[in-house]
């Protein structure tokens, strides 16, 4: 009776608790630790309120699925928006972005066309990405991935991933320079010393929410008990070997792509594609490169990444999407050869997953940028 007391009233109790919590980080006026904690919950929030309506739309009143779609679209246009946002800064100079306003007279014709270029590409990027509302295509696509295409919830969870893979790269395909890396980004964290603050903190409640929010998209008290959610995101005990297998299999990785990142920065150069700077990717992460920081932040990226991505999304969506969704996580703070690097990882954590469980894939990930970390916080170019 608890149970199913609780499976009926989940989905509108965390509606109303998530939609206060972006209602609270995007319009209210919280600061200090608790404006942090619930900034960092608002991404997360927005896919929880989304999955909750796919949920009542499967067995409430036939408006929840329209209420779904709706939400679904404002999420597209805010993914678009952010991502038009990010690439104007990397294409503005300091002083453009600066002023208020800007005078009609003064603006380069130039400047003015990139920015139009990369706003029709991002129109077209989020345009694209609703082709996952068609059947047909869904249908075809059911064929090599084990999801059902007459199942609103993957189709609405198909065309978030479309649409997280296709828009964030647009400025990176436009301008050459990923706006994380682009000189009017690092200088504005600089000046702000954003850059340099503990981030610490930041991560760990990043961490908490992804975490939670993995947890009720999988169906936790909505349509799964907590074991059986747990379960489903591959989130076991590892054993022993597994944990020895995660460990010499980042170490293994930390070596290989000593040698395959050089290789894949000489082919995107010979291809005329812009290489990662870096020297600015030193820079951006500047403000981790403390013990704490780089602890902190391998364990929010290597379990954060790996429950959403490979625990929550392979199971249905196979290796591949997943993987170009992951890479394309990464196109604001990597070049072409950087993310053919992610994606290449990415495969590989992916395979950890599929022949052991989420947590020995979330382990490697974290003994991974964990060295990487170290070695950046020695000095040291690997």
């Amino acid at each position: 009776m608890p149970l199913k007391f609780c499976r009926r009233h989940a989905p509108k109790l965390l509606i109303a608790f998530f939609g206060l919590i972006v209602l609270a980080a995007a319009f209210g006026d919280v600061g200090g630790e608790a404006g942090a904690f619930l900034t960092s919950a608002l991404d997360v929030a927005l896919f929880v309120v989304l999955a909750m309506l796919v949920y009542l739309a499967d067995n409430r009143h036939p408006a929840f699925r329209w209420a779904a779609v709706l939400w679904l679209l404002v999420l597209i246009g805010a993914l678009a928006a952010a991502t038009a946002g990010f690439g104007a800064v990397a294409i503005l100079p300091a002083e453009a972005l600066g002023a208020g306003e800007v005078d009609p007279e003064t603006v380069d014709p130039a400047l003015a066309a990139e920015v139009a270029l990369l706003l029709l590409g991002v129109l077209a990027a989020a345009l694209a990405s609703l082709i996952g509302f068609s059947r047909r295509f869904r249908v075809r696509l059911a064929g090599y991935l084990p999801f059902d295409p007459d199942s609103l919830l993957h189709t609405v969870a198909l065309v978030v991933i479309l649409a997280m893979t296709l828009i964030p790269p647009v400025p990176l395909l436009v301008t050459g320079i990923p706006p994380y890396l682009s000189p009017q980004f690092l200088d504005f964290l600089l000046e702000s010393g954003d850059l340099l603050a503990d981030t610490v903190t930041l991560n760990a409640y990043t961490l908490f929410w992804t975490l939670i929010g993995s947890f009720f998209i999988a169906g936790a008290c909505v349509r799964r008990t907590p074991r059986e959610t747990l379960e489903r995101l591959g989130l076991v005990r590892p054993t022993g070997k597994q944990i020895v297998l995660a460990v010499v299999a980042a170490f293994t990785l930390v070596g290989a792509f000593h040698f395959i990142d050089p290789v894949l920065a000489a082919l995107v150069g010979w291809l005329g594609l812009p290489v990662t700077d870096t020297e600015a990717v030193n820079r951006l992460f500047a403000g981790t490169l403390t013990l704490p920081g780089i602890v902190v932040a391998s364990v929010a990226a290597g379990f954060g990444e790996e429950v959403s991505i490979r625990g929550l999304l392979q199971p249905r969506f196979g290796i591949l999407l997943p993987a170009l969704l992951f890479a394309s996580l990464h196109a604001f703070q990597y070049s072409w050869d950087g993310l053919i690097s992610v994606f290449l990882a990415g495969i590989i954590f992916a395979y950890i997953r599929r022949y052991s469980n989420t947590t020995t894939s979330a382990i490697t990930h974290t003994v991974y940028d964990l060295v990487l970390f170290s070695l950046l916080m020695a000095g040291i170019q690997f």
